[in-house]
């Protein structure tokens, strides 16, 4: 009797579940793995979609389809037009979009990205020099799986602090922050891959500039941002031009201070960044002389310093506060930050950035 009644709870209790009321399943849509939208004419969008490949013939090729509309939601719909199912974005692994359109509002388009439930947030973004749709097309053309495994060639550069760890996600707060800009990863259609040509530079919601990958590496390392691993080669001092004549180290960790000072409306900021390295190629050899190592350390700190501020111009040139220096202002100087108009003080301020380097592993020879 005992059992009997276990059991009737037991069916009683299932009776109530609710089961996968929201479930939808795979035979009945048609996955999106990548987007890529550019300005159409007129007031439209185009938006090219990256769709895996359901044929028979198994050929592991993406398929590629262009749609425009008046907006990006309308572009999906207008997909949905060519397709025997139902597109879904669930699955999405990046975002790309064109440097026209991208100059003019990204957010334009990012809004039913945040406003769609079924959205995949974690989607890489970045910007294409030119058109998204011509990086897409070009590297199916070319090497399909390249475009399939765009957001892994994304990934790696992150590793390497070449790129910003962004996603469609990450950016939103930043990009209402009237105290902090954004950097997205920029490509280009390379010679059979998509190529990385470093990072878009942004003011607001606008590209305003872009850094090549050598600059956008200390822009990170400036922006206490540095990946799993950052590598730097710089010219030995005293030694000719040629083959064996620069030095490749592994930075391994980084110790980054920001000071901002305001005064009677005068900002100055300085950033000290502490960058402890590790020799992985120096042909000339003989790190454990004496004073070698100094000699090298203050040579690479005055050239990454010079650098630095090169970097640092193109940010002001660029309106284009990735430091969130004016997030500090707000936070610490809030009745100065009243009186400022930001956007135009940012560019005229003072930014110092002073760069150590400490070559402290001289590697397994010396």
């Amino acid at each position: 009797m005992k059992r009997i009644r276990h059991v009737l709870l037991g069916i009683l209790s299932m009776s109530l579940l609710t089961g996968c009321w929201d479930q939808m399943l795979f035979k009945n849509v048609r996955l999106i793995l990548g987007v890529g939208i550019d300005k159409a004419e007129g007031e439209n969008v185009l938006v090219t979609f990256v769709l895996p490949d359901v044929s028979d013939k198994k050929r592991n090729a993406p398929e590629i389809i262009s749609v425009s509309g008046e907006t990006a939601r309308e572009a999906r719909s207008n997909l949905g037009k060519k397709l025997n199912l139902v597109p879904d974005g669930a699955k999405n692994r990046f975002l790309m979009i064109g440097e026209q359109l991208a100059k003019n509002d990204i957010y334009t388009v990012l809004d039913v990205f945040y406003r769609d439930p079924r959205s995949a947030l974690n989607a890489k973004i970045g910007v294409v020099e030119d058109r998204a749709e011509s990086l897409l097309q070009t590297g199916y053309m070319r090497k399909p799986n390249f475009i399939l495994n765009l957001d892994k060639q994304i990934l790696s550069a992150e590793t390497f602090t070449i790129l910003p760890e962004e996603n469609i996600q990450s950016i939103c707060t930043v990009l209402f922050d009237p105290g902090q800009d954004v950097i997205l990863p920029y490509l280009a259609a390379g010679d059979g891959t998509p190529l990385i040509k470093g990072v878009a530079l942004f003011n607001s919601k606008s590209l305003t500039g872009t850094l090549d990958t050598r600059e956008s590496k200390l822009c990170l390392l400036l922006a206490d941002r540095m990946g799993k691993k950052a590598i730097l080669t710089l010219p030995i001092p005293n030694q000719p031009k040629k083959i064996g004549s620069k030095m490749t180290f592994r930075v391994f960790h980084t110790k980054r201070k920001l000071d901002v000072d305001v005064n009677k409306g005068k900002v100055v900021v300085t950033i000290d960044l502490l960058l402890k390295a590790e020799a992985e190629e120096f042909s000339p050899d003989h790190l454990d002389e004496t004073g070698q190592v100094s000699k090298l350390n203050e040579f690479f700190s005055k050239e990454l310093t010079q650098e630095a501020q090169k970097v640092v111009q193109k940010l002001q040139k660029a309106n284009c506060d990735v430091f969130g220096i004016g997030r500090r202002i707000i936070a610490f100087h809030p009745e100065a930050w009243k009186t400022m108009d930001w956007n135009s003080t940012y560019p005229l301020i003072t930014i110092q950035p002073n760069v150590k380097v400490e070559i402290s592993r001289p590697g397994i020879i010396y």
